[in-house]
């Protein structure tokens, strides 16, 4: 037998009142209502002096307007005899719950310290519990779980969501501890290609995520940056965790300006890190992705420059050498050099003109040199040179080459080889 029940038997064999004889009606002896409660507390007290763990599933969870929790811790085997699940009554009070994590629910199955004592308003006993754990995986990793899942489920991590990083940001504003190592790294190389903006900020502990907060509005309502940076080096989960704080989460998102989120080493992964717009795995592949990002375009803009200069270059000259080509075409078009070519083709035209006639003439003067010695030979007056003459009728001139061609008293023409005679014709004869 347990000690529970021994405890629970001794007090029960204590007549609390005589049970009425057949002849009496009266008790013997009556304890008062505070009598009892106070024996069952300070058996309970006995039993649990110290506080202890009870390992049990979460039923009943309530989170009360004044920020107690209640809840039932229920055994997941054993039953009453009637085969009812045990339960115990459980009060997580407001001063003791502020450090809790993770979200509280029925079915969970968790371990709990805290002190067995009774509620004396009620004539119940609970557990007053101090401190809880999930079983089976760390407090903060449940929190981190819970948080992403709910985030998630109201499209904080869709990409849909995230603003791009501009492309030529100008101004650069970190927010982050001044005295922490990442900043003088992110600072150095950021140097020179940025104007750049350090916000302070605590980034673990009591208070750092409702810093981190408030710096990321303080930056969107002065309009400080183009792209906010907010991180810390690396460190323990306790040291990360103000960047698994829903404030924070809810921050990053309502943020109009581009959010980098650059917490801790490779491996560490925060809800910031899903909520922001980019993720780095560390604040310094941060300041090199900014970095790199606007030495890539300002190499892409130096290739794209020498690609225009050389199509400009190839441009102007083709477009050069067809400006030589019209203003040869034009020069060749124009009306004063088709007036000089067409003086060039006259000139030759001319000169194959006049050559053509000389030609021609020469042969026309052979021919007519050869005619005139034919000519001469045949040529009456030839025949007059050697004596004859000829006679022409007067005044037709027609050659007479009969007598009765005229009669006496007409004018006759001879024709010499030296002048002419004109006479009258006083006879003619036929023989």
């Amino acid at each position: 037998m347990s000690k529970t029940h021994q405890a629970t038997d001794s007090l029960f064999s204590e007549s609390l009142y005589s049970m009425p004889s057949e002849q009496s009606q009266k008790p013997t002896k009556a304890f008062s209502v505070a009598e009892v409660v106070l024996r069952i507390k300070t058996l309970i007290e006995k039993e649990f002096p110290q506080s202890i763990w009870v390992e049990g599933e979460l039923s009943n969870t309530s989170y009360a307007s004044s920020g107690h929790i209640y809840f039932s811790l229920v055994d997941e085997k054993a039953t009453d005899r009637y085969g009812q699940r045990l339960i115990l009554p459980c009060a997580f009070f407001k001063g003791a719950n502020q450090s809790l994590k993770f979200k509280l629910g029925d079915g969970m199955k968790v371990l709990c310290l805290g002190q067995v004592g009774t509620y004396e308003g009620r004539g119940n006993y609970q557990l007053k519990v101090l401190r809880v754990e999930p079983k089976g995986i760390g407090a903060l990793q449940l929190a981190f779980e819970q948080l992403k899942k709910k985030l998630q489920a109201e499209g904080l991590f869709d990409e849909t969501r995230k603003r791009p990083i501009p492309k030529f940001p100008n101004r650069i504003c970190v927010i982050t501890s001044p005295t922490g190592s990442a900043i003088h790294d992110m600072v150095s190389k950021l140097r020179g290609h940025f104007e750049i903006t350090i916000v302070p900020a605590k980034v673990q502990g009591e208070g750092a995520a409702d810093e981190l907060s408030k710096a990321i509005k303080d930056v969107n309502r002065l309009k400080l940056a183009d792209v906010l940076v907010i991180g810390r080096g690396g460190g323990s989960v306790e040291d990360l965790w103000a960047f698994n704080e829903e404030s924070l989460a809810r921050s990053i998102a309502g943020s109009l300006i581009p959010v980098i989120s650059a917490v801790g080493h490779q491996d560490d992964w925060t809800i910031s890190d899903y909520v922001a717009d980019l993720r780095a795995s560390t604040p310094t592949d941060a300041a090199k992705f900014l970095v790199n990002e606007q030495q890539l375009l300002l190499d892409e803009g130096r290739t794209l420059i020498e690609q225009l200069l050389d199509s400009m270059e190839r441009f102007l000259e083709e477009e050069s050498s067809e400006i030589d080509s019209l203003s040869e075409r034009l020069r060749l078009l124009h009306p004063l050099n088709q007036l000089n070519d067409y003086e060039r083709t006259i000139s030759q035209r001319q000169l194959e003109l006049v050559r053509l006639i000389e030609h021609s003439l020469s042969i026309d003067e052979q021919n007519v040199s050869s005619l005139a010695g034919r000519l001469e030979a045949l040529s009456p007056l030839a025949v007059l040179a050697r004596g004859y003459s000829i006679t022409f009728s007067r005044p037709s001139l027609k050659v007479l080459s009969s007598a009765s061609s005229v009669k006496p008293g007409d004018e006759i023409e001879t024709k010499l080889a030296q002048g002419k005679i004109v006479s009258r014709v006083i006879e003619t004869s036929e023989n």
